[in-house]
């Protein structure tokens, strides 16, 4: 199930992973690229490679999960469980929840 959340913490990591030295156009673009460095920073090394091979692809969220089980040999449950966190912490850093 979706959260109203998702959309928005998924644009945001998005912006995140393809901009890893951006330069801010606003304050919001500014905190929400900081709320994605601070929890990103929380997920060890793998964690994180998983979280930015699904961020940084240029398909659908749902296709890139696919794709990264597959190369990686992981079941996607556990990748979708992984950006639900992902997504709860971005959204409570961001006072979204």
């Amino acid at each position: 199930m979706r959260t109203f959340y998702s959309e928005y913490v998924q644009h945001c990591m998005r912006f995140y992973t393809r901009h890893p030295h951006p330069t801010f156009r606003n304050d919001v673009d500014k905190l929400n690229w900081n709320a994605c460095d601070a929890v990103m920073r929380e997920f060890s090394d793998d964690n994180r490679e998983i979280i930015l091979s699904v961020y940084s692809d240029g398909d659908t969220v749902p296709d890139n999960v696919y794709k990264t089980a597959v190369a990686r040999g992981i079941h996607q449950d556990t990748i979708w469980k992984l950006l639900n966190l992902l997504e709860r912490k971005v959204a409570k850093r961001r006072h979204l929840i």
